[in-house]
């Protein structure tokens, strides 16, 4: 009884959508975390000061998540707007996009990385901000595999393969037969 409870909970293509999702979502982690190690090589680190803070709550805990935050959507959030020279001596003041949970105050001094060509790509040096949403991606992938190839033993544990063939076999034996045997009607003229 619980052999076929499973059978129908699970199914026997439900492993394939598993590991189909799965390795879709590894390999999108894979690239967006190469995209971040090229970013993180083409940038420079600067010491920031902080201007000013928007506080704002984080809409949503999925918008928690992925700023690195592990909140609930009423919690606040702070974006402080900096103000930092690259290296080239241009002064950029912007605000973050980055939202955390921890608070700014004016005149602190913040890490920021950005690329030395395009500014506006830069972001908190902060490792949740850089490497988190990456990694989360990476983690659910290879949970979605883990979960598909245990699905897939499960499966195969409640109807191993010797068993599938020999009903197969027995169904179109017995099937086969049955047309034998059966009278055939002559086409009356």
């Amino acid at each position: 009884m619980i052999k076929n409870l499973l059978s129908l909970l699970v199914g026997a293509r439900a492993n394939r959508l598993f590991l189909i999702a799965g390795i879709l979502l590894t390999c999108s982690a894979l690239y967006q975390l190469l995209r971040t190690a090229m970013y993180v090589h083409e940038s420079v680190v600067v010491t920031a000061t902080v201007t000013d803070v928007r506080v704002q709550p984080f809409e949503s805990t999925f918008q928690a998540l992925s700023h690195g935050n592990i909140a609930m959507g009423d919690s606040p959030s702070y974006q402080p707007i900096v103000r930092y020279t690259v290296p080239n001596g241009l002064v950029i003041s912007r605000l973050m996009t980055d939202a955390d949970d921890t608070d700014y105050t004016i005149g602190e001094q913040v890490q920021v990385i950005t690329p030395e060509l395009d500014p506006s790509q830069a972001h908190t040096y902060k490792w949740k901000f850089i490497w988190g949403w990456e990694c989360m991606q990476l983690a659910s992938g290879i949970l979605l595999l883990l979960a598909g190839l245990l699905l897939r033993e499960r499966i195969a544990a409640v109807n191993p393969p010797a068993a599938r063939k020999s009903a197969g076999r027995k169904k179109s034996t017995a099937s086969a037969g049955a047309r034998k045997r059966s009278p055939r009607k002559k086409k009356q003229a």
